[in-house]
């Protein structure tokens, strides 16, 4: 063997490289564009796809190693397969894509909530990849030529694969022109060349120079009345709408809420993102979904607004991925970071809210229904519906056992929901009340193969944008303006205004149309 590997070279290791991408690591964008074109009945593309794949990973490689030389070249092979075998993990485990957005989740994701990711088929991948890259670096032996002899090879050979990929396409470019019109989201699962392009646009996004800090509502001025006015927004996490009982779920996920009158449940709610990542920092901020982007986070968000205006603002968050720094300049926070049940977001309440007698936001962020380990979400006693899946490894687990897990996470927020509302009634003598729930994002629990969440907003499924949002209010005008509007399409773009309205707070960045109590 060893004799055999001496007569390698460069561009033999290139194209044993692009036959292992296309052939070990990229299952999921096969399976995906096999479904499409054998639905649409196009055989063009069933059939020629492999062989356009591995000339697009030729080309690929040779562009990405064209300076790189002998130990460099080494590395960046190595680079290539670990990247693929981790990236393919998640792609094939869980139907996950690793755009800009979902490497932002991975920086922002603490310690205990990456350990919930692990299982052992993750373990199993490392090791195969890093054997692998291991015998690329060192053991493999690649007869190189001198540096230029070989950048002209690579950049010939890519060339060559240009040409041959146009002349493909040209031959039949009616059936990969509409194929790929109807399916842009099949660039998404190129591994691992997508996640390399993402990785280098959050790399720009990071080194380019940020905006400077912005401030907003400048102007802004709030009414104060006889009565003080107490806001509760439970910032929900991971429930989809789809599973809410409250929304026609057959299961009994809502106990609690489903016997009260007085709430008003929103049935066709989307949300910002579908990672929190994105969703938490663009629902408390002024900009809708369709303008939202990373910097805009270098605006002042809805809780600044209301501190200006003396609005006493309680935040509690009890999410592994905390606050993602949009209660940095608030005062009163407390962390749990997830390491108890969400009924810590109400053991000091009463007591702190006792402290003073104001106008007051409390934002209680919740570990909510956080996959995959969502038997730790929730008490014992909370299992109701069973069999259920106790561990993180959701491939060990029938998609009845996750859905069972799923839904105590959604009965336990139903109690969450419910002790918060009896805290407020206890106070309705001194404050008019509000309570708002509303998740960040929904989750895929295995439909199409998908789990988890954070696929890129455009190509994400129902399940990952369709949030549970349901409204108390002690005014009792305000829940029949509202009830009245219960199927209407509403979305995270509404809640800046309709908070800022529910204040008082009169700025000119108020738009009465994104008003829900309008």
């Amino acid at each position: 063997m060893a004799t055999l590997l001496v007569h390698f070279k460069t561009q033999k290791i290139i194209f044993l490289l692009a036959i292992a991408l296309s052939a070990l690591f990229n299952f999921t964008f096969f399976s995906k564009l096999y479904t499409f074109a054998l639905a649409e009945h196009n055989y063009i593309v069933a059939l020629s796809a492999p062989f356009v794949l591995i000339l697009l990973y030729i080309f690929a490689a040779n562009v990405l190693l064209l300076f790189t030389h002998r130990l460099s070249f080494r590395i960046g092979v190595a680079l290539l397969v670990f990247i693929s075998a981790l990236s393919s993990y998640f792609m094939d485990s869980f139907g996950t894509i690793i755009d800009k957005d979902m490497l932002i989740n991975v920086l922002q994701t603490d310690s205990y909530e990456a350990l919930s990711l692990i299982t052992p088929k993750l373990i199993l991948y490392s090791v195969l990849a890093s054997v692998c890259a291991y015998w690329i670096l060192f053991k493999v032996r690649i007869h190189f030529r001198a540096y230029t002899v070989e950048m002209v090879q690579k950049a010939l050979v890519a060339l060559v694969c240009f040409v041959l990929i146009g002349g493909v396409y040209m031959s039949v470019s009616k059936s990969y022109s509409s194929f790929f019109r109807n399916h842009k989201e099949m660039k998404m699962y190129l591994n691992p060349f997508f996640p390399i392009a993402s990785f280098s646009k959050l790399l720009y996004a990071k080194l380019k120079p940020k905006p400077s800090f912005q401030a907003i509502a400048t102007d802004a001025k709030r009414l104060s009345g006889e009565k003080k006015k107490l806001v509760v927004f439970i910032v929900g996490e991971t429930a989809r709408a789809k599973n809410f009982a409250l929304g026609g779920y057959e299961a009994q996920t809502n106990p609690l809420l489903s016997k009260r009158e007085d709430i008003v449940y929103l049935q066709n709610f989307s949300s910002c993102g579908t990672a929190t990542a994105i969703s938490l920092p663009c629902m408390f901020s002024k900009f809708e979904r369709k303008a939202w982007d990373s910097d805009k986070e270098q605006y002042e968000n809805l809780v600044d607004v209301l501190m200006k205006t003396g609005v006493r603002i309680i935040w509690r968050d009890n999410n592994s991925g905390k606050d993602k720094n949009i209660a940095k300049r608030i005062n009163d926070v407390v962390h749990y970071q997830g390491k108890a049940f969400d009924e810590a977001l109400l053991q000091d309440f009463q007591t702190t809210l006792a402290q003073n007698y104001e106008d007051t936001f409390v934002v209680l962020h919740q570990e909510g229904s956080h996959g995959p380990t969502y038997f730790q979400r929730y008490p014992e006693k909370f299992k109701t519906f069973t069999p259920t899946c106790d561990t993180q490894d959701l491939e060990k687990c029938s998609q009845e056992e996750i859905i069972n897990t799923y839904n105590n996470t959604l009965v336990y927020t139903d109690y969450i929901i419910h002790q918060t509302l009896t805290l407020l009634k206890a106070n309705e003598e001194q404050y008019e009340t509000t309570l708002i729930y509303v998740s960040d994002h929904g989750e895929s629990l295995g439909e199409n193969g998908i789990y988890l969440h954070g696929l890129p907003y455009m190509i994400a499924p129902n399940e990952q944008k369709h949030v549970p949002a349901l409204f108390y209010f002690s005014d009792k005008e305000k829940e029949k303006a509202l009830h009245v509007k219960r199927k209407e399409p509403f979305s995270h773009d509404y809640l800046f205004h309709t908070i800022v309205s529910l204040f008082n707070i009169k700025t000119s960045e108020y738009k009465p149309s994104l008003d829900l109590l309008r």
